[in-house]
């Protein structure tokens, strides 16, 4: 198997080259406040960068939540997917959105490792087997390549079946 076939469906719907553009199909600039695109500028999260740097920066609320030595980045990313999961269990779009902003503007310089992070402990861990209401309706507000990573995750899972 190819390295380039052992890829994440984040990778896949991101592309090698990240555009530092967001390509998401809904306009939430003005609902959403300071977690609108343009206050998630995007930061660069390769190499010694920290996904917990960014998420400090961005939802405090969820850093703080980490009890574990910062390092560890399906933990980190986890983190994010249990402050989502509670959104959706809460009804709170709005915080929803902004989360799924900030996942979708990290992709765009997000190295392999975080690719790989996303889609597993991020995207597997929060949608996979869930057929609720809620998480249907959550699925209508991802971002087009988040979704697009997303169903590209789950034909992966099912091929595995």
């Amino acid at each position: 198997m190819a390295i380039e076939a052992e890829r994440t469906g984040t990778w896949h719907a991101y592309g090698k080259w990240m555009s530092g553009k967001s390509k998401s199909h809904v306009n939430f600039n003005s609902f959403y406040g300071p977690h609108s695109p343009s206050f998630l500028k995007p930061l660069s999260v390769t190499g010694n960068a920290r996904f917990t740097d960014y998420l400090k920066i961005h939802f405090p609320e969820v850093e703080a939540c980490i009890d574990i030595d910062y390092g560890m980045l399906h933990f980190e990313v986890g983190a994010m997917t249990l402050a989502s999961r509670e959104a959706i269990l809460k009804h709170d779009w709005s915080t929803l959105c902004s989360h799924f902003i900030f996942i979708d503007g990290v992709l765009e310089t997000a190295d392999t490792e975080l690719h790989d992070a996303i889609g597993v402990s991020y995207l597997v861990n929060l949608f996979y087997g869930e057929t609720a209401f809620n998480y249907a309706k959550a699925r209508t507000l991802m971002p087009r390549r988040l979704a697009t990573a997303l169903e590209i995750m789950e034909r992966h899972y099912e091929e595995l079946r």
